[in-house]
């Protein structure tokens, strides 16, 4: 087990404790994350108590620079769900290899997630592909960066920015058919996007401009394509007189289900000509894919809050009701909505984290609504051990108030223990589930300051306050 308070607050490693068999090799991943501008970051002794064993030591060395000025901008210019790649020449000049991981961001664009560069190697090329999903505007283009950290403790920043143009048509059909014979064509339609859409369809004669009695073009106005596939669209036409037809069809997301569930319709086509036909329609609306997770990270007896947002698409004013089945997280019961804009509005949750046990807990957070659906937001906490507090300082013959909590589900006995005995210490030894109380320290007082520590301890964890009793004036 690693003595986590000793990597703070600039190191992590992880797993953090666990069991190895004889012969077996367990990998650790260490995490630097720099809370200050610093050359030389350096951590001795860190130490991993083994049982019946003495302790592993470990020493750690980084180094915190500033985020280096933007060498360039690569600017990207494609067609929307197309993709267009550059090229960024990379260059070692030391004599050792390197193994680069590139920092990434922007949706649309991607890259390998490593890069290995030899000892004294030049201009190796690392390629960045941009395919946008979405069309840009002229006054809001895609915005990226990609980031190389180097060993030497500097590094490379790029701008990334894209422009997305219209798409291209997806292909022409030219078919001959025998008057008075029906023939329907099969167009493939795909759905680039991860989660299940309807697509409206919208049919536009180009030749003639205008359909007479004796032609129909027709096709159903709707077509659904599952997350990341491809469906065929059936188009049907049946003329009665010899001629050239020319028509476009574009597709256009429509269809947004609101609520899990089956529903039926139905669609009627209507011609003077022709009659009226009729069909059945039934649909059903499967359940939403989870939302993005949300990640909390905080110590034991403290709390984190985290505002996280879904897209309310309900067009009239709604409640949404919130659940969750882990005590560690707390939320409002419910949260009101307003009316939602055509394309839908952000609606602002509040999640606390408040942990009653080291290590990870996980849970899911429901809200439902009658008008709105149903979203489900995975929360991911992380409770570390508490950290020293303090020194609190406290007058010859006076005393300070500590604030405690207890952070457990159920009533708790706790000890107080402080070493010098120029101390005293007040507290309630039981305190109520979730509730706050006041420890009152005073200090005897003397002719030389006195520093010792308070440790508040129980079966679920300890918490350490430094203490500073301040020298008599007389």
């Amino acid at each position: 087990m690693w003595d986590m308070e000793s990597f703070q607050p600039d190191f992590a490693i992880s797993p953090t404790k666990g069991y190895i068999s004889p012969g077996m090799d367990v990998p650790f991943v260490v995490t630097f994350r720099p809370s200050k501008l610093s050359q030389a970051v350096q951590y001795e002794g860190l130490r991993c108590f083994i049982q019946g064993s003495e302790p592993l030591l470990l020493t750690l060395a980084g180094s915190c620079v500033e985020v280096p000025d933007t060498k360039e901008t690569l600017t990207f210019t494609c067609n929307v769900r197309e993709r267009q790649s550059q090229t960024i020449l990379l260059s070692n000049p030391s004599s050792e290899a390197w193994t680069l991981q590139p920092i990434l961001e922007g949706k649309y664009w991607k890259g390998p997630e490593f890069i290995h560069l030899e000892a004294r190697q030049k201009e190796k090329a690392y390629q960045v592909t941009y395919r946008p999903l979405t069309m840009s505007s002229e006054n809001k283009k895609h915005q990226g960066s990609i980031f190389f950290p180097l060993p030497d403790g500097t590094g490379l920043h790029y701008h990334l920015e894209g422009t997305a143009e219209a798409p291209r048509c997806s292909g022409a059909i030219s078919r001959q058919v025998p008057c008075r014979i029906s023939h329907t064509e099969l167009i493939p339609v795909s759905n680039w996007l991860h989660r299940p859409q309807r697509f409206l369809v919208v049919i536009d004669m180009l030749k003639p401009e205008n359909l007479e009695s004796s032609s129909v073009l027709q096709g159903c106005s709707y077509i659904d394509v599952p997350s990341s596939a491809k469906e065929d669209y059936q188009l049907t036409f049946l003329s009665y007189k010899e001629g050239v037809f020319s028509a476009k069809a574009n597709l256009a997301l429509e269809y947004q289900p609101l609520k899990t569930g089956e529903s039926t319709g139905h669609l009627v086509l209507q011609s003077s000509d022709l009659g009226s036909l009729s069909y059945k329609l039934q649909l059903k609306a499967t359940s939403s894919r989870p939302e993005k997770p949300v990640y909390f990270r905080t110590t034991l007896g403290s709390r984190q809050t985290v505002t996280t947002k879904i897209r309310n698409f309900a067009q009239e004013k709604t409640e949404y009701l919130l659940q969750t089945d882990c005590a560690d997280f707390q939320t409002a019961k419910s949260i009101s909505a307003a009316p939602a804009s055509s394309g839908g509005s952000d609606l602002n949750v509040e999640v606390t984290f408040e942990p009653c046990h080291l290590g990870e807990a996980k849970t899911t957070l429901q809200l439902s609504s009658a008008l709105g659906g149903q979203y489900c937001i995975p929360l991911i906490g992380l409770a570390l051990p508490p950290e020293p507090q303090g020194p609190f300082l406290i007058p010859a013959g006076g005393t300070t108030s500590i604030s405690f909590r207890n952070v457990f589900p159920k009533s708790t006995a706790f000890q107080y223990t402080v070493k010098h005995p120029a101390f005293a210490v007040r507290a309630p030894g039981m305190l109520r589930a979730k509730s706050s109380t006041t420890i009152t320290v005073s200090f005897t007082g003397g002719r030389a300051p006195v520093t010792s520590r308070l440790v508040v301890s129980c079966p679920g964890g300890s918490w350490i306050y430094h203490l500073r009793g301040l020298p008599s004036t007389r």
